[in-house]
């Protein structure tokens, strides 16, 4: 198999970072819907006019716009964006005509989004602008700007509602991936009301009230492997409504309160369900191409909602499913389907253990080359992730190339139920790593793939699982591409944004009591183990996953002669958010494997 035609392969990934993805729909009162849209290079707001006219940008900066938030009050709307991939978000006022209004204006601070108040007049965040580690319940006046701190906090928390007389929030808290309490905070006074007492480590999320303040309807696994749909009154124990075998993820009440819109994660493919709100029966299951839904939204007459779409073969796209119909309409699409894309299929393979471990494969088009495909093996980040069948031009520039790409999740993963989910943790997480050991011997014993001829690639968490690989397993991997990987713990909590240390030492262990586990686990340790060639890349500006790791794990392959290739971005943080950018690196892997992979 010879090198790639750079060339032909720099048009090829052009047409596919071309194709635009819409996203995050979000309706305004007046029946406009607001969304996101990467057709300029980044992704930024966008409006569809309630009449069904043309949609139009209404937002035009170089970073992207990380959320969007149709006003309950009028055709406005709030979003946010930070400053080069630094996760700093600032808040804007999108008014229904014109041009949008800073609302804050500290870059210093993270303003995490929480919700608009049932009048559309304030708006309900996070702020950690007393203390970098905490986030602080705060309520800010659209109007004026005016910043009310509600009280002070320990950690990281969320502000997923309103109380329906706008008089309090609720505040989630979230100190471990599997655990989440909800507790009521008086806005005039701080006073805090524990909404979901209970025994135990248990998820309770995604809360909406009913408008009498009865209770509230809510994302909930107490007692149970698996998310399930549940009504609490505050207090009390929650009442399962529907608990089908696999997690539900989004929940959104009708305007008239006697539906419930849910999506269901199938093996990584979502489905939306329409529920009675009073029993939870299953009232409409439209149909919907297969794909990954991250955001649902009612239109305020309630006869409709709004969803979006993406899968392997397509980026995001909206779609609309009317109340009473058998399917859901495509709404909007910024591009047509990408000529000569590969679709993904759900497979599993054994592992050290007799599981069979979930992933999906896609080959690239026409029969295998004697001696098999070479293969990609992608990893997730997290490690409380789910590798999901969504739109990826990365890979499908891979499969261009005539590289078979898998995608496993590994154990350790979201998605499968709360026990496969805790198989790595701690003194287990080199058993996911052994995961992958399996996931190339399930290739090797294929004719359609070449043993000799396995890359790993991974992110962030991802990224610490490429390194793992290489320095563990040696012997198996022909190259390794690390994007903003973990290479040593210990460093990597001491330079991580302050407000993650806590909720990540729950999840990785802690840097003072397990700091042996965590040298133990650090592949800058190991890294005279690694023989083949790696690809590293990095945003300079990441707060998670801090440029000192990369350059750590770079310095060190350089010293003993290993090859590396080295992308630093320095308006990126954690992603590569940024379509020339996304085209550098991309672009840098199709080489590195074309030196290393197709020989």
């Amino acid at each position: 198999m010879n090198m790639p035609d750079m060339p032909d392969i720099s048009s090829r990934l052009d047409g596919l970072l071309a194709a635009a993805a819409a996203t995050a729909p979000s309706y305004a009162a007046d029946g406009r819907l607001y969304f996101l849209c990467d057709a300029g290079g980044s992704a930024q707001v966008w409006e569809l006019p309630a009449d069904g006219g043309r949609a139009l940008p209404r937002s035009a900066h170089r970073d992207a716009v990380a959320f969007v938030a149709g006003s309950p009050r009028d055709g406005g709307a709030v979003f946010g964006r930070d400053q080069a991939g630094d996760e700093r978000l600032q808040l804007y006022v999108l008014p229904p005509e014109g041009e949008p209004r800073a609302l804050t204006q500290d870059p210093g601070t993270i303003h995490g989004w929480g919700a608009l108040s049932p009048d559309g007049r304030q708006l309900a965040c996070t702020a950690n602008s007393r203390d970098p580690a905490h986030t602080d319940p705060c309520v800010i006046d659209l109007e004026s700007g005016h910043v009310t701190r509600l009280l002070e906090v320990m950690g990281p928390h969320e502000l997923p509602a309103w109380h329906p007389d706008g008089r309090s929030i609720i505040l989630s808290t979230a100190p471990e991936t599997f655990e989440a309490d909800l507790i009521g905070v008086d806005v005039a006074t701080g006073r805090t009301t524990p909404l979901t007492p209970h025994q135990g480590t248990w998820r309770h999320m995604n809360p909406r009230w009913r408008r009498d303040g009865a209770g509230f309807w809510l994302l909930c696994d107490l007692g149970r492997e698996f998310v399930g749909v549940a009504f609490q009154a505050p207090g009390r124990a929650p009442d399962f409504l529907f608990t089908p075998g696999a997690d539900v993820e989004k929940l959104e009440v009708s305007p008239d309160e006697s539906r419930l819109a849910i999506v269901v994660n199938e093996a990584g493919w979502h489905r939306l369900y329409i529920l009675d709100t009073a029993n939870g029966v299953v009232l409409e299951a439209p149909s919907h191409p297969p794909g990954v839904i991250t955001k649902i939204s009612w239109r305020p007459d309630g006869r409709a909602v709004a969803f979006d779409l993406a899968c392997p073969t397509h980026p995001g796209t909206l779609w609309l499913h009317s109340l009473g119909t058998a399917a859901a309409t495509r709404l909007f699409s910024a591009c047509e389907t990408p000529a000569g894309v590969r679709a993904w299929t759900l497979v599993d393979f054994p592992t050290f253990d007799s599981r069979q471990l979930p992933a999906f494969l896609a080959l690239p088009g026409g029969a295998p080359p004697a001696g098999g495909w070479p293969v990609l093996v992608w990893v997730h980040g997290g490690p409380a992730m789910q590798a999901l069948p969504n739109w990826r031009p990365d890979l499908q520039m891979v499969l261009s190339l005539g590289i078979a790409v898998l995608v496993p999740n590994v154990r350790g993963s979201t998605g499968y139920g709360r026990a496969y989910a805790a198989l790595d943790d701690r003194e287990l997480r080199l058993d996911s790593v052994r995961d992958l050991a399996a996931a190339h011997a399930w290739l090797a014993a294929d004719a359609r793939f070449d043993a000799a001829r396995i890359a790993i690639m991974g992110q962030s968490y991802g990224g610490w699982m490429v390194l793992a690989a290489v320095t563990e397993q040696p012997e198996l991997w022909a190259a390794g591409i690390d994007y903003y990987g973990i290479a040593r713990w210990k460093t990597f909590f001491e330079r991580t944004g302050p407000w993650r240390i806590s909720h990540r030492a729950a999840e990785y262990g802690d840097p003072v009591r397990d700091a042996e586990l965590l040298e133990r686990l650090s592949p800058l340790h190991k890294v005279d183990q690694i023989t083949c060639p790696m690809f590293v890349a990095q945003g300079l500006t990441d707060p998670r996953v801090p440029p000192h790791e990369s350059e750590q794990i770079v310095e060190a392959l350089r010293r003993r002669g290993v090859p590396v290739d080295y992308l630093t971005f320095p308006d990126e943080g954690h992603g590569f958010l940024k379509r020339d950018n996304r085209r550098s690196v991309y672009l840098g892997v199709a080489e590195f494997l074309g030196r290393h992979l197709l020989r």
